[in-house]
């Protein structure tokens, strides 16, 4: 199928990324697309050298002749998500990919790919793919390359409670009118990657490419992830569960019951996270209280204690 290739807007949001950032911009400027790219690059007034490794970054790499490139460094820092939303509205392309400050692409047809999966099929708002995961130990997986996912069209069921927010962000692409008028939801989550899911799952259809264009960096340096204590995680589990709540409201319930199953299966998420901290008595009760009709939710608590026990936790 011929086509012209609309214009595509990459976000890049960074802070504290002085020692990855330069791979994430290599990763965006070797895309080989045959259309326009515009490049956004937030700089959440960093406090380290990212602002300068940018700007020289630059200087000794012009960007190819398709690429208008707009860096700005906020003179205060909004924090991560005002950011990212701020990131949003200044894009004017068709299309629009995220790629944070410490991710990077590794497929120069990332666009190219996912633009002509969008363009060819109707309805589709919202893509992404396989992808590689760089763990803390600096030791490379794969990430989210689902069995049960194929090339194509995916059930939305089946997007939300296998991935739904878990996706690989960095390797998300999706068409502008998607975020035309941000809902509450949106704009009061902590985090990007699940409301972005939500999006997709009310807006239109969701595709999936098995090729991995992306590595999702964990835990680096000045990331969300590697700032997370406990309690920090329980106050993301709350304000996700009023996320979903709020999804709700804004969807007139359509998806109630999606909704409230994945809600359940948060939920454990907690529970286990409680199990491995808690006293050995306690954890005991914790099991005896969420003790369920689900075996595999049951297996996996018993699981955890005993692990706890074993190890002297």
């Amino acid at each position: 199928m011929s086509i012209d290739f609309p214009k595509v807007s990459v976000v890049t949001i960074t802070y504290g990324h002085e020692k990855y950032i330069t791979e994430t911009l290599d990763g965006v400027l070797m895309q080989q697309y045959d259309g326009p790219v515009e490049f956004i690059i937030a700089n959440d007034n960093s406090p380290d050298a990212t602002d300068e490794v940018v700007k020289k970054y630059f200087l000794e790499n012009p960007a190819p002749s398709n690429f208008e490139i707009k860096y700005t460094k906020h003179e205060t820092n909004k924090g991560m998500m005002p950011n990212f939303i701020w990131a949003l509205e200044q894009t004017t392309g068709e299309y629009i990919a995220i790629c944070e400050g410490d991710d990077y692409w590794t497929d120069p047809l990332k666009l190219q790919k996912q633009v002509c999966f969008l363009e060819e099929n109707k309805g589709t708002i919202f893509s992404f793919t396989a992808a590689n995961i760089l763990t803390r130990q600096n030791k490379m997986d794969l990430y989210y390359k689902h069995k049960d996912f194929k090339n194509g069209i995916l059930n939305k069921k089946q997007f939300l409670l296998n991935i739904g927010a878990d996706f690989c962000t960095a390797s998300a692409l999706f068409k502008k009118e998607m975020i035309i008028d941000l809902p509450v939801y949106f704009t009061t989550c902590k985090v990007g990657d699940f409301p972005l899911a939500l999006l997709a799952l009310s807006k239109g259809k969701i595709g999936y490419c098995e090729d991995i264009t992306t590595v999702y960096r964990a835990y680096s340096e000045g990331s969300w992830s590697s700032q997370q204590t406990r309690k920090s995680m329980r106050d993301q589990f709350q304000n996700i569960f009023d996320t979903m709540d709020r999804f709700n409201a804004h969807t007139n319930n359509k998806f109630f019951k999606l909704i409230n199953f994945y809600k359940n299966e948060y939920r454990y998420k907690i529970v286990y996270g409680d199990i491995i901290l808690a006293k050995p008595s306690a954890a005991i009760v914790l099991v005896l209280k969420n003790f369920s009709l689900d075996y595999k939710k049951n297996y996996k608590m018993i699981k955890t204690l005993v692990w706890k026990i074993v190890k002297g936790k």
